[in-house]
């Protein structure tokens, strides 16, 4: 006869919340996950390396991805799956492993040697406690509740090597390699932190709102590691040149969202800016995908950070990781597709929007028509030559945007 339940090796820690162990989780969906995801990036714009490692407690799935765009114009692309249980205490899955050493303050994460090329061993040091971005967000769509979750993310110095297809970096903390990272659980929204949307769900009644991601304009996200602290923000630009609070399960009003978190022990507090305009957006040969330009921040005292974008290296594309039908079974992330399960393949990401196999055929992408994809930015403060972070930038074009056109 089945045990009704497991002790895992979290029961040990005094922090039950409920009568059950760490085993389970409160709801019977299959879209219920809990993961991370990880962006590490060069300011010479070398490497620009996303993993990600993530439990689907209810398909009894753990799966993980590690996506690398070098500056030869390839993305090189790695996925691996597994069954979760018995092994639920281990986050590891294939070559791809994670260990906490200090929660919220240290981790390693790391890629072993395997056929596809691509291995790492990375340490992460948090500079600024977590902003907790998404504190129990719940969304609904016609009056039905289709998604809730909660995250936070975080920026941190790294050190430690990669190496993908022959060639290999070390750097050390101090050095400029930056780090952020997201924490979130709960049961995501169609493609994003579980498979594919259900395609039994009768059509919307009324287009999504503003400031959604699917609504018109472009969407600017970003989060970004200065050396004294992290900086997280993003809105919504429609056609008719509006600004909208985008991008967090916060009820957010206003032009943005965004938070600046200052590092451990600076005994300064936190803010949140209260507005925001871009200048001199540029984009790859008329295409939607940003290059460069200007964000200006206004501070709640009335001042303007001013900041000049730059884009360095090549973008990632999260197809690549399994998001969508991003699997070669096509079948989405959290799906058992064996007991052990290790692919990867090689993408040529040099057109500025369009991606293509080695063999020059044509890989569609998610929403955005391209443009949605991960860059890695470097954030220069025009006030101060010193002040200079480097983050993720997610900068999509969803419909007509400033002379360039979404899909």
């Amino acid at each position: 006869m089945p045990r009704p339940r497991v002790l895992t090796e979290l029961d040990e820690w005094p922090r039950h919340q409920t009568i059950d162990t760490f085993d389970s989780v409160a709801t019977a969906s299959t879209e219920w996950s809990d993961g991370y995801w990880f962006c590490f990036g060069d300011p010479a714009g070398e490497v620009n390396l996303i993993t990600a490692i993530r439990l689907y407690h209810n398909t009894n799935v753990m799966d993980a991805y590690a996506i690398v765009s070098l500056d030869d114009g390839k993305q090189y692309n790695l996925r691996a799956s597994r069954r979760l249980r018995p092994r639920i205490d281990e986050l590891e899955v294939g070559p791809f492993w994670q260990e906490i050493v200090r929660g919220l303050r240290t981790v390693r994460v790391g890629c072993r040697e395997n056929p596809h090329g691509i291995e790492f061993d990375i340490l992460w040091e948090s500079t600024a406690p977590p902003y907790d971005e998404a504190p129990g967000g719940r969304f609904r769509v016609d009056g039905r509740l289709v998604a809730e979750r909660s995250n936070y993310i975080q920026s941190a110095d790294i050190a430690g090597r990669v190496k993908v297809n022959g060639r290999e970096w070390t750097f050390d903390f101090g050095e400029g390699w930056a780090g952020t990272r997201d924490h979130s659980w709960g049961i995501g929204a169609g493609t994003g932190s579980g498979g594919k949307a259900n395609p039994y769900v009768a059509p919307l009644l009324q287009p999504p709102e503003r400031g959604s991601f699917s609504a018109d304009g472009m969407r600017h996200w970003g989060v970004v590691n200065f050396p004294d602290r992290c900086l997280y923000y993003a809105f919504r630009l429609g056609e008719d040149g509006r600004y909208t609070a985008s991008g967090t399960g916060r009820q957010s009003t206003g032009p943005l969202h965004s938070w600046v978190e200052y590092a451990y022990d600076s005994g300064r507090e936190g803010f949140a800016y209260a507005d925001v305009s871009i200048e001199a957006h540029e984009w790859e040969d008329g295409h939607p995908r940003f290059k460069r330009g200007r964000l200006n921040l206004t501070r709640p005292d009335g001042g303007v950070d001013r900041f000049q974008l730059e884009v360095v290296g090549e973008p990632v594309y999260m197809r690549a990781g399994g998001y969508a039908d991003g699997w070669n079974d096509t079948l989405g992330r959290g799906v058992y597709r064996g007991e052990e399960v290790v692919e990867g393949e090689v993408w040529d990401v040099s057109h500025p929007v369009k991606v293509y196999d080695l063999e020059g055929n044509e890989v569609p992408q998610m929403s955005g028509g391209g443009s949605y994809a991960e860059l890695s930015t470097v954030y220069r403060n025009l006030d101060d030559p010193d002040d200079v972070g480097l983050g993720i930038l997610e900068c999509a074009i969803m419909t007509e945007f400033e002379g360039v056109r979404g899909p």
